[in-house]
């Protein structure tokens, strides 16, 4: 999953980005105005943080042209104390929570969490291939209905697989969608992560595998095909 931080705030924004990048989303933080409607209007988000108070602005225009522009991710304002009547008016003009400065991390966690599972109608809460399951918000993979542990970056990685099965992804994608948007591109990370899921998978006896395009990239297949 992936989420948009728009905080100016350095240390609220590293509070924030640890607690969401711990539930297993890849953050991106944009710290004005334009740069979080750049990035909203350039990405896709599963979920949109933002700030009221920001430095080229009110973060109330960013959500406004937002909606405006069919946007439908879900978003949360972060509001401070004295600022109960700009958020009537965001609330009113399309957030769909907002939470207050300082934040608690168990309420963000739960907020965000009740964000996700309200986010429309197109999400599963569960993602089936196979005799795989990973329940998207607990955050939890199942393989033959035992639970097998992954690790914050393997899990995201998995799971854009799976939404995207019988697709060939790019490792440009996956750096962008699992881990951020300035991730760099000649890392091997992906084919750390991918080798090391795909021992996982094998060990759990599950049905599907990582196969590799060569030059192309990686797609979920069954765990019969070959790796390349």
């Amino acid at each position: 999953m992936r989420a948009l931080l728009v905080e100016d705030d350095p240390s609220s924004a590293l509070l924030s980005t640890k607690v969401l990048e711990s539930d297993g989303f890849a953050v991106d933080v944009a710290t004005t105005a334009q740069e979080g409607l750049t990035c909203a209007r350039v990405n896709e988000y599963d979920v949109i943080v933002l700030d009221l108070g920001l430095p080229d602005g009110n973060g109330l225009s960013v959500l406004q042209a937002l909606r405006r522009e069919g946007k439908k991710a879900p978003i949360m304002i972060l509001t401070g104390a004295l600022e109960k009547a700009t958020t009537v008016l965001a609330l009113d003009a399309g957030a769909d929570d907002y939470l207050t400065k300082p934040i608690l991390i168990d309420e963000f966690r739960a907020r965000v969490r009740a964000l996700i599972r309200r986010g429309g109608a197109q999400r599963s809460e569960q993602v089936v291939c196979g005799n795989v399951v990973l329940n998207r918000l607990t955050r939890q993979l199942f393989i033959q209905g035992v639970e097998v542990s992954l690790t914050a970056k393997e899990l995201p990685l998995l799971e854009h697989l799976m939404l995207h099965r019988d697709e060939v992804i790019t490792r440009s994608e996956l750096l962008e969608r699992v881990w951020d948007m300035h991730f760099d591109p000649g890392s091997n990370v992906v084919d750390v992560n991918v080798a090391r899921i795909r021992r996982k998978l094998s060990d759990a006896g599950a049905d599907i595998r990582i196969g590799a395009r060569r030059g192309m990239g990686f797609i979920l297949c069954p765990a019969d095909a070959p790796l390349a």
